[in-house]
């Protein structure tokens, strides 16, 4: 039943071809599809703006609200250059002061966000950036797998397949085990959020590449903004270490077309196949 897509070359073409293969299938569902975007970034703004009309028509968050979930892009402001070892120390003084300004002002956000319903048990930035996500305080993984990489270049090693970031709701604090999701033997609750649960980096011959596990992703609401979000945060990732932006992968254990949505899936294909 696994479903392993052709690579695109855009978001866009990535999940237009995963909500086409969903919505041809019993149930306009299925499993173990997995998308792969060879160059994270570049869009067809043609089918965002489609998509966010029918987003905004049924009362959907728009493509940028959900991207902002994973990186609130417009929290951070580029310094306009990338880390390297050779950097002077005023310029990775900035380069660090832009990481930690947005890791601040989303933190001081936090009190206000978590006053919205779905946001009760935390959100997918709080959980990277002050993990588990729940206060300010937390481990900071985004820094930590920041401050790895920079360590595996400036040692003239480009490859790490260590950098794991965890964002999944049920997990434990260890101070021992810091940034890494522990569950004690006895936890017996069901695990039905949030809906990305593990995002997988691996920095390979300079490349840093980046797989995204969900549990339940819905196509129509959701699936377009994930991609957004996991570009800009791969490009983030990428200008705070020097690394090189690989490849996108998306994996989704159940993959939903949402077939109750208006209009339904099938329809929005055609509207956007129209396009290209």
């Amino acid at each position: 039943m696994s479903e392993l897509l052709d690579p695109t070359k855009t978001l866009s073409e990535a999940w237009l071809q995963a909500l086409t293969h969903t919505a041809s299938q019993r149930k306009s569902r299925c499993v173990h599809l997995v998308m792969t975007v060879e160059n994270p970034g570049p869009e067809d703004e043609a089918i965002r703006d489609v998509l966010d009309l029918v987003l905004n028509n049924a009362g959907d968050q728009s493509v940028e609200t959900v991207a902002g979930t994973i990186f609130p892009n417009s929290l951070y402001h580029s310094p306009g250059f990338s880390w390297s070892p050779d950097l002077d120390e005023q310029a990775v003084l900035e380069l660090d002061a832009a990481a930690h300004n947005l890791y601040e002002r989303y933190v001081t956000m936090l009190p206000v966000l978590f006053r919205v319903p779905a946001n009760n048990r935390g959100t997918y930035f709080s959980r990277m950036i002050t993990w588990p996500g729940k206060d300010p305080g937390g481990t900071n993984q985004l820094d930590l797998r920041i401050t790895r990489i920079r360590d595996e270049f400036a040692r003239g090693n480009r490859t790490n397949n260590t950098l794991d970031i965890d964002v999944g709701a049920d997990a434990f604090a260890s101070e021992s085990l810091a940034g890494l999701q522990v569950c004690v033997p006895s936890e017996q609750r069901t695990r039905s959020f949030p809906c990305l649960v593990h995002i997988d980096l691996t920095l390979f011959d300079g490349t840093l590449h980046c797989t995204a596990v969900y549990r339940h992703q819905h196509l129509i609401t959701k699936a377009y903004g994930n991609l957004v979000g996991l570009s800009r945060l791969m490009h983030f990732l990428c200008e705070q270490t020097g690394a090189e932006c690989g490849e996108l992968v998306v994996h989704a254990t159940l993959a939903d077309a949402e077939p109750r949505h208006r209009p339904k899936p099938q329809a929005l294909v055609k509207s956007m196949e129209a396009l290209l």
